[in-house]
């Protein structure tokens, strides 16, 4: 990975940044990162002080040791979903023209804060592009982003020419309500990556574990194959419709539990949920057994018991899924098994074990979550 360059925010959290001269030639801090990264550096990487534009939004700077690449970022709170992604967008301006056939590559650190969205993640739209009309671009993505910082990529060759003066990078950011953090910046000519995606191909996919080696209730050792992986925690929660926080709960299987709170009923059941990874694919017809251990803190219900809605779906709009259950939990640790047949398929790593937590005022618990394939 490259060096870091720092930064710079001035009071107030307005960006400190001063504009490049027109000079073909970098000048010499950038020729220095230039030497870091593959192909040619084409943007200024120590600058986030991007133009935006749109309505029901609003931009800030915010600077914090933890955030990789510099320790600065912009915040973009989207009020509301846009009519088009790029009803609210920032623009990353380019150093350099692209020609046809040039290879141009954008990486950025981000993460997502909050957003509406079931599966927990921000929404991105990136485009190479000119800032005139007709606005002509090329290498439409969408970015999905998780709620921990991580470096993200897009890559696309151009397929018209874009003089220096009106090429950017766009960011579109109003595909969701969301609150989004975009931090350091690269786009590079000349190269497919620029962390290189080897090391990413490397990494193994994740594999399903030897049920022997992980500690689960005695009843759940003959329920079948198990297909997900309970030691792993980084669920994809989501929703503005409340909060949660990690928990070590030593009393119960696998010592760890994520606490959801909603303060008010919310419009729909889906304002505050979590997403559990299925690893293999599923075909229709499949049936499978979910183990939900869980307690209830506090419930505004007519008995005082939590209220979670359970389903099975796809990790991408629209969310079709199957198998959409209710259960009650009591004030004591308990696991409840639920039942499901497969209306349809999915492929491997498409497809969740949803919880919604928004259809009562009410602070619950959720322990592990045991997936099981039963025919």
């Amino acid at each position: 990975m490259m060096k870091c360059t720092s930064i710079t925010l001035a009071a107030g959290s307005a960006l400190l940044a001063l504009a490049l001269p027109a000079l073909a030639q970098l000048p010499p801090e950038l020729a220095a990162f230039d030497e870091q990264v593959p192909g040619d550096l084409i943007n200024d990487p120590t600058r986030i002080d991007w133009a935006s534009y749109g309505e029901n939004y609003e931009t800030s700077g915010r600077q914090a040791a933890d955030i990789p690449g510099g320790g600065a970022a912009r915040v973009f709170d989207i009020r509301a979903k846009g009519a088009f992604p790029y009803t609210v967008a920032a623009n990353v301006p380019l150093l350099d023209d692209v020609k046809s056939g040039d290879q141009v590559t954008v990486g950025f650190y981000a993460r997502v804060v909050s957003t509406e969205r079931t599966d927990g993640k921000g929404l991105i739209g990136v485009r190479f592009q000119e800032n005139a009309a007709p606005y002509g671009g090329f290498g439409d993505t969408n970015v999905l982003v998780g709620s921990e910082w991580e470096w993200y990529e897009v890559s696309a060759r151009a397929d018209k020419r874009i003089r220096k003066a009106d090429a950017i990078v766009a960011l579109q950011l109003a595909g969701a309500k969301q609150q989004i953090e975009i931090g350091q910046t690269i786009v590079v000519k000349g190269s497919p990556t620029i962390v290189a995606k080897t090391v990413v191909a490397a990494a193994p996919a994740p594999s399903l574990k030897d049920p022997a080696s992980i500690e689960m209730p005695d009843a759940l050792r003959s329920a079948g194959q198990l297909i997900n992986d309970p030691t792993n925690r980084a669920w994809a929660h989501g929703g503005a419709g409340g909060s949660w926080q990690g928990l070590d709960i030593p009393e119960i299987w696998l010592q760890k539990a994520t606490r959801f709170t909603t303060t008010k009923v919310g419009e729909n059941r889906w304002d505050l949920t979590t997403a559990i990874p299925i690893l293999p694919d599923i075909k229709e017809g499949d049936q499978f057994t979910v183990a939900v251990v869980a307690r209830t803190v506090s419930a505004q219900t007519d008995n005082g018991k939590g209220l979670i809605y359970a389903r099975i779906q796809g990790t991408m709009p629209p969310y079709e899924g199957f198998g959409d259950k209710v259960f009650k939990i009591g004030d004591r640790w308990q696991m409840v098994n639920l039942p499901f047949t497969a209306t349809r398929g999915f492929g491997a790593g498409e497809a969740t074990v949803t919880l919604h937590f928004a259809a009562a005022a009410q602070n619950v618990e959720v322990g592990p979550v045991y997936v099981f394939k039963t025919n």
